[in-house]
């Protein structure tokens, strides 16, 4: 709700989804998937819970070590060393020596503040010090990130050896910078890791990327639980296929294409899209805004716009509403929803947002109130006895200060008209699913958890929303209102463990999280980047099946490449270590370079791989890759892509046979177009899509086993 509505989709370049290579990587017989480890060094006992939550939120495994034991553990190029000012000043000769020792044989080290450690590292302080209020950090962003108060820090001599990552605008002194020593590479910050007061992500944001850019070092391990709200305007100009490359370069899995165009240029988008966004293993949903139809809708139909009850035409925000509770309106409405699910391929619809308005003013604010279209005076006057636009007028003896009761019963009949359409809708989308039986159904509604005024507002009672389960089979997905966009991600957690008790056994369940710019004044970005957003899609992914963003055309790229591995971060189970099976609540994607290798999973080769990455389904299994014993042949049959849940696979000759569970139509990507394909021991039931090459079969929703050579 209140979604920033962007017309012109500008489509972002293709990005690299590899990992960095780990220092000294490649180098064994065999290899294993690994998770980055982080030490904080402590050796005065204290403890450092902000910069442990937001390395953690990226993958990384973080524990507090002593100086006793930082000698005595094994360190390598695996081992992220963070060193707090305070402990860098308490450092004796011995483990000065060895920190500094272990960075030149390659251990990546971060370091804040003032220090003997970060003066051996070339970064002297000159003694005085600054105040900032705000920074920049080029080229992560031109906008420049905003602190929650004004924050001291040392100003440092220059040195020409170190890169300058962040500076003062004010001064031009340097902040963050990245140097290297011998083999190793390390980062500086004047801005601590651990700020006395928030979160990491307020004061250094951009923290994950540097270290992946300047450290080389981050996770492998990633999910694709991902779903992502696409808007591209009534006229777009992206290319439909550049499109949906750059979503499976995300791990999207499902991406949500907002329909509420009526023209030429759009359903030509849509009509190429669709199977662009198929053939790279994404499913595609429409996305339906309602009241809010179309502005060729609104247009042709002028007797069906929604009123507010300033009798003026219901423009809110950027949606156009229509009168749905008039019965000859909702009749067309559903009809023309039902050519557009019927006319395209889509594998499911998201009904969202459908709501009336109001502002935080309520009654006070009548040009923002609906509905008041004469179908809706017609009917509530039948039940009530009163024309309820008297209700907004002072001079009327039931104006809504003087008559509490009747005040309450248009709240009440919102909620009746918002439950009983969107009723209607999953009526019709029902009757669709007869024609379309894969056909998935989403309802997305605002949250009244956080904001107990969004029911009355907006007339959307989640608990008879949610009654609408015992009728019609559909996804749950809740989006925050727009009124709490600007506090932490333990928000998510509240809402999870809400909503998962109300949910029919089974339901799948998503909550969207808005990058979009957020009423000001914001902190430490107008919309949430880097950490932050990391931190809030952790934080829904620990208590959802999936997670949705809104939306692409506001994504930065460098935020994106590491988004799979905060979604992997949250599905691992236990201790990662050579050797040691993964235990993973979801299925996984290895990121590893398989090219000259064979993988295997639970002993033994294992297909589902591409050149690199290996899938490893949920449950527990060792996994590793090995040296080929002989040149492979390039046409041997692998799984590359898995839009489902891999259950077991297994290579007998040119054959692979796979079992699969998918709540919808299932996309499977194989490295080739194979001969053969049978599904559950029969031909003809999954479908190939090939174009010039790239290869994707189509197989049924459900468990099933897919044969293929």
């Amino acid at each position: 709700m209140r979604r920033a509505h962007i017309l012109l989709f500008s489509f972002i370049s293709l990005l690299l989804t590899a990992t960095p290579a780990r220092v000294g990587q490649e180098a064994s017989e065999v290899n294993y998937p690994h998770v980055p480890q982080g030490w904080i060094l402590s050796i005065t006992g204290t403890h450092y819970p902000a910069i442990t939550q937001a390395l953690s939120s990226v993958g990384f495994r973080v524990r507090e070590v002593s100086a006793e034991g930082y000698l005595s553990f094994s360190r390598n190029s695996d081992t992220l060393l963070i060193v707090p000012e305070a402990e860098g000043r308490r450092l004796d000769g011995a483990v000065l020596s060895a920190i500094l020792r272990d960075v030149e044989r390659g251990m990546p080290l971060l370091l804040d503040g003032t220090s003997p450690l970060a003066a051996a590292l070339g970064v002297d302080a000159t003694g005085t010090d600054a105040e900032l209020t705000e920074y920049r950090w080029k080229p992560y962003a031109e906008e420049h990130i905003r602190l929650p108060g004004q924050l001291a820090y040392s100003l440092y001599q220059g040195n020409a050896s170190l890169k300058v990552l962040a500076d003062d605008p004010a001064t031009g002194a340097p902040l963050v910078v990245s140097g290297s020593r011998g083999e190793g590479r390390f980062i500086h910050s004047a801005i601590p890791f651990e700020p006395s007061k928030g979160m990491v992500y307020e004061y250094l944001p951009f923290l994950a990327q540097a270290i992946a850019d300047e450290l080389h070092v981050s996770p492998t391990l990633a999910a694709d639980n991902l779903c992502v709200y696409l808007d591209v305007g009534g006229e777009p100009v992206a290319n439909p296929v550049a499109v949906a490359a750059q979503l499976r370069s995300w791990s999207v899995r499902e991406v949500h294409l907002g329909v509420f165009y009526g023209s030429e240029e759009f359903k030509r988008f849509a009509r190429q899209f669709i199977p662009a966004a198929h053939l790279e293993g994404i499913a595609v949903y429409a996305w339906l805004e309602y009241p809010m139809v179309g502005e060729e809708f609104w247009n042709a139909h002028p007797e069906w716009r929604e009123i507010t009850a300033d009798g003026k035409p219901a423009i809110m925000d950027w949606r156009l509403h229509m009168a749905l509770e008039d019965p000859d309106c909702l009749r067309a409405v559903i009809q023309l929803m039902r050519r557009w699910v019927l006319d395209l391929d889509w594998d499911g619809v998201d009904l969202a947002e459908l709501y009336f308005e109001a502002s935080r003013k309520g009654f006070g604010k009548p040009d923002e109130f609906t509905p008041m279209h004469p179908t809706f005076r017609k009917m509530f006057q039948q039940r009530y006895g009163a024309d309820p636009i008297e209700i907004f007028d002072p001079a009327s003896a039931p104006f809504w200060r003087r008559d509490r009761k009747l005040r309450r019963a248009l709240s009440e009949y919102r909620i009746e008209v918002v439950t009983r359409l969107t009723e209607s809708f999953l009526g019709a989308l029902a009757r669709c699913r007869a024609q379309k039986p894969y056909l998935q159904i989403t309802l997305t509604f605002i949250d009244s958890l956080r904001d107990p005024t969004v029911k009355d507002r907006y007339g959307v009672d989640a608990d008879r929303l949610l009654a609408l389960q015992e009728k019609y089979d559909f996804a749950v997905e809740v989006e925050d209102p727009y009124t709490v966009w600007n506090s932490g991600p333990d928000r998510y957690h509240a809402i999870g463990e809400h909503y998962r008790a109300r949910l029919r056994p089974g339901t799948p369940f998503s909550i969207d999280v808005n990058v979009v710019d957020r009423a000001p004044p914001v902190r430490p970005l107008a919309r949430p980047r880097g950490l932050e957003l990391y931190e809030l899609v952790a934080a829904v992914a620990a208590n959802t099946d999936m997670v949705t963003l809104y939306g692409v055309s506001t994504f930065s790229a460098d935020d994106m490449r590491l988004l799979p591995f905060v979604l992997g971060a949250r599905q691992v189970i236990g201790e990662v270590a050579d050797a040691v099976p993964i235990e993973a609540r979801r299925q996984l994607y290895w990121r590893t370079n398989t090219q000259g290798r064979t993988p295997y999973l639970d002993g033994r080769e294992w297909p589902c791989a591409s050149d690199s990455q290996v899938l490893i389904p949920a449950g527990k299994h060792p996994v590793l890759t090995r040296p080929q014993a002989e040149k492979a042949d390039p046409n041997t049959l692998r799984v590359e892509n898995v839009n489902g849940n891999v259950i077991g696979a297994e290579r007998a000759g040119k054959r692979v046979m796979m079992e699969y569970e998918s709540r919808g139509r299932c996309y499977i990507t194989p490295n080739r177009k194979p001969a053969k394909l049978f599904c559950d021991g029969q031909a003809g039931i999954a479908r190939i899509l090939s174009d010039e090459g790239h290869v994707c079969l189509v197989a049924p929703q459900g468990r099933h086993k897919i044969e293929m050579e």
